[in-house]
């Protein structure tokens, strides 16, 4: 049986990472709907807001894992949740970002606050991470958050793009992630 997950509000200096709520729909259509924001994401951007409301219905009524809406102060901006649970206490995080929020810190201060959590609070062990090789601005962030690089995982079948790419592999374990912490102010 699933285990149902209530999304927990976490907070930043900058940000506020809430539950979605139906509201929200046009913000997410924003960036779901983006040909930039979702170039190098393993999915096509929605047509139409109808996907975006679906998927949001999806999320609202299934509760199966953490999925927090990344708002700062005028509205959800983006989106940060766990995809998918892995073996021996493992997560793997999915996120994006409107791109005029881009380059100003924003993803990387959500990122810390989850990982706080689910490694402090929720005592996963681990997170695997896979991106598009070609995703430099996602690669950094993983790096910059203290995720080991694994290496390249090459001709990766992404059948919802019907595309073949070169997958970068990341680690981070709970330990890994400790000193980063010590100097951020996040706080539940």
């Amino acid at each position: 049986m699933m285990t149902m997950k209530e999304t927990p509000i976490l907070t930043t200096p900058r940000l506020k990472l809430r539950p979605f709520t139906l509201d929200d729909v046009d913000r997410l259509y924003h960036w779901c709907g983006s040909f930039t924001t979702t170039q190098y994401l393993f999915w096509y951007p929605h047509r139409d807001k109808s996907v975006s409301e679906r998927l949001l219905k999806n999320w609202l009524r299934r509760k199966r894992n953490y999925s927090w809406a990344i708002d700062d102060g005028g509205g959800a901006i983006g989106e940060i949740q766990v995809i998918k649970d892995l073996p021996d206490q493992g997560f793997e995080i999915g996120y994006i970002l409107q791109e005029e929020s881009w380059h100003q810190g924003f993803m990387k201060e959500a990122l810390l606050a989850v990982l706080h959590f689910l490694f402090n609070e929720d005592h996963y062990l681990y997170s695997y991470e896979e991106t598009d090789a070609r995703n430099l601005a996602s690669r950094h962030l993983l790096e910059s958050v203290g995720y080991e690089f694994l290496g390249l995982k090459e001709n990766v079948f992404i059948s919802k793009k019907n595309e073949t790419i070169t997958l970068a592999q990341y680690r981070l374990k709970k330990e890994g992630l400790s000193s980063l912490l010590i100097s951020a102010d996040i706080s539940k």
